[in-house]
């Protein structure tokens, strides 16, 4: 079982030697590092190089963006599981993949293999590094978690075959990773495996976190969950967001109190 961690890059400075080493450290697993660089000038992939470390393949290319960087990634992997690194980002500890791939094997072992028609996404819980607490994610994907809160893409182990059919839709500038999780889980037939332990410490302040982009990604969540959610559906999560005070729970969740909140998230979730 081989992982391929793509991470995409432009000018990233200190921040790409340090997301790349953090990955190479990880223990009991199979990995490589595709490194997808848009022709950065700052001398960061430089310093990659001089890591002299085979496991990291560097593949320098002009892109359009993080999803069709993202993209290009993919058709230079040579893994069977694929996660996305931003440069910032890091595994939440050295254990991550070993523990992905304890979790893929035991649905092998009753499910068989991943297939086109039946892929497999992983996936689990981040520690935000703003806040410095865990946030944690449901354990099932229900149609309420595809409309407020899926897992991030750097949480989210993705089976090769979720892209056999395509790729992300980099017309979609924030919420390409949204879209394709939708249509995998909703349309694709792809099966899901919650991993309880955290996967990554997102750094956050991206490009899909710039407040710039808010107008954007509601117009992009909005056409999204048009197409995969149905009226009432979408009906019902609007709903239930406005009963639990749900702009009050995420003030909440990303302030002084996080932890305490996520605690009692973790608690709900993990209470069966």
């Amino acid at each position: 079982m081989k992982f391929s961690i793509i991470v995409v890059s432009l000018n990233a400075g200190e921040k790409l030697i340090e997301t790349v080493n953090n990955i190479l450290a990880q223990k009991d697993a199979d990995l490589e590092v595709v490194l997808k660089d848009g022709l950065s000038k700052d001398g960061s992939v430089d310093a990659v190089k001089a890591l002299g470390d085979t496991r990291v393949r560097i593949f320098e290319q002009k892109d359009t963006g993080i999803y069709d960087g993202m993209n290009q990634g993919i058709s230079n992997a040579a893994g069977d599981y694929y996660i996305f690194m931003n440069c910032g980002d890091f595994f939440y500890d050295d254990m991550v993949l070993a523990r992905f791939k304890k979790a893929a094997e035991e649905y092998i072992s009753a499910n068989g293999e991943p297939t086109e028609r039946k892929p497999l996404i992983l996936y689990g819980s981040r520690f935000a590094s703003q806040t410095g607490s865990v946030e944690y994610i449901s354990p099932k994907i229900t149609p309420l978690v595809c409309y407020r809160n899926i897992p991030c893409h750097q949480a989210i182990l993705y089976s090769k075959e979720c892209f056999a059919k395509r790729l992300f839709r980099p017309e979609y500038k924030v919420r390409a990773d949204y879209e394709h999780f939708l249509w995998s889980v909703l349309k694709n037939n792809t099966a899901t495996v919650y991993v309880e332990e955290p996967v990554c410490r997102y750094e956050g302040g991206g490009y899909s976190d710039n407040p710039k982009q808010a107008k954007r990604s509601a117009e992009e969540h909005k056409e999204i969950t048009g197409m995969y959610l149905t009226g009432w559906q979408r009906f019902y999560c609007k709903l239930y967001m406005i009963v639990t005070l749900q702009p009050l729970r995420h003030a909440i969740s990303t302030g002084p109190l996080s932890g305490i909140y996520n605690g009692l998230v973790k608690k709900i979730y993990h209470r069966g």
